[in-house]
């Protein structure tokens, strides 16, 4: 995951939205954006940290999950696509994929599921990324994979910095 070195190893949700900045991003969430560094400590919880990206913006949340939650992800997939990737201390994970405000896609990364009445390009891509045919190897970093393929969204040399940022009370 050397791409995503900004993401905490144990515990965080990683959501990619295309096509919309950082700004614009956190604001389909109404929030109170404001600038400047992870500051990710002064936050118990709800803390979203917006990062640009190749093809759109990536949200960090450290131990958080409002990238798992239907209402935020309908909120940023209107007329785009996101994806999110989620893991927490207890080894709990979620794939979560939604396209113009619905749910496209769920799976748990870290272990195999069932597969049937998934569209065929889904589950090549899990396939070829160990992510299906009883097989979870390839993990949170194949997750990630998969949802930069999904979303056309990828962590490029600015992403390890936050461009915007603020909080999420749910």
């Amino acid at each position: 995951m050397s791409d995503y070195d900004w993401l905490d190893d144990d515990a965080f949700c990683a959501t990619f939205v295309r096509g919309l900045t950082p700004r614009e991003a956190l604001a389909r969430l109404g929030i109170d954006v404001f600038d400047g560094d992870d500051e990710k400590g002064e936050f118990e919880e709800g803390l979203i940290c917006a990062r640009p990206a190749e093809g759109g913006t990536i949200l960090s949340e450290w131990n958080g999950f409002a990238g798992t939650l239907p209402e935020v992800l309908q909120r940023l997939s209107a007329g785009t696509v996101t994806a999110s990737v989620f893991v927490n201390v207890n080894l709990v994970a979620s794939f979560d994929h939604y396209a113009d405000g619905h749910d496209i896609l769920t799976f748990d990364p870290l272990f195999d599921g069932a597969e049937d009445g998934l569209p065929e390009d889904f589950l090549a891509n899990r396939a070829e990324l160990e992510l299906a045919g009883g097989k979870s190897g390839g993990g949170l970093a194949a997750a990630l994979l998969l949802a930069e393929r999904i979303t056309e969204v990828r962590p490029n040399a600015s992403s390890d910095v936050v461009a915007a940022q603020g909080v999420l009370e749910y």
